[in-house]
């Protein structure tokens, strides 16, 4: 089996099954302080043996893409917010973007759902971590918890380098521009602690 689909197939056990701890030693980390929202909760967890080279080169790999639609949402385009700041973020860590994952160093892929679609028993059990966000008010049905879940793989050998997960309250008449800008704070925060070298150890 060649490397494209081991790492497919890693991918779909994250996704469809329940995760397994790997042999490799796993690292909790938080972010700065100076990174952290007060509306939200973030984990992250990384190998700690596995920093990636500043201009590494990155590629969606669309099979490990999952974004819940839901109809209270459906005139609103989050999917392509997420995405096109997770493309800044990894850009501003000097990642180049490249178009197919047989090219690419690394894989990455995403989780995006509300509570309704995917609760917090279902992710601890498919990805192994949790951030536990518990503001929600009991009984407003303008607003539900939504989890945004990254992952990072390495191409080479499979190994997932880093995961980290998100949990807000999802306001269904928020305006675009303060959507907008939530979303760009929140995975500002995942990606602070993205484990990133500038030399090869």
């Amino acid at each position: 089996m060649n490397l494209y689909l081991k790492l497919i197939n890693k991918c779909a056990g994250i996704v469809f099954s329940v995760m397994l701890i790997t042999s490799c030693v796993a690292e909790t980390i938080e972010s700065p302080s100076s990174m952290k929202f007060s509306d939200s909760a973030v984990v992250s967890v990384q190998n700690p043996n596995s920093a990636i080279l500043v201009g590494s080169t990155f590629a969606w790999l669309p099979e490990a893409v999952l974004f819940y639609k839901d109809k209270r949402l459906q005139d609103v385009k989050i999917k392509p917010l997420i995405e096109n700041e997770i493309i800044k973020n990894l850009q501003a860590k000097e990642m180049q973007i490249v178009e197919s994952v047989s090219g690419a160093s690394y894989a990455i892929g995403y989780t995006a759902a509300l509570e309704s679609s995917l609760n917090d028993e279902t992710i601890i059990r498919r990805y192994g971590l949790l951030p536990g966000y518990s503001q929600i008010p009991e009984g407003d049905a303008n607003i539900e918890k939504g989890s945004l879940i990254l992952y990072v793989f390495n191409t080479r050998n499979d190994e997932i380098v880093w995961r980290s997960a998100a949990q807000v309250g999802v306001k269904f008449d928020m305006e675009l521009s303060q959507r907008k800008e939530r979303i760009q704070r929140v995975v500002a925060e995942m990606f602070q602690t993205l484990p990133v070298s500038k030399a090869s150890k």
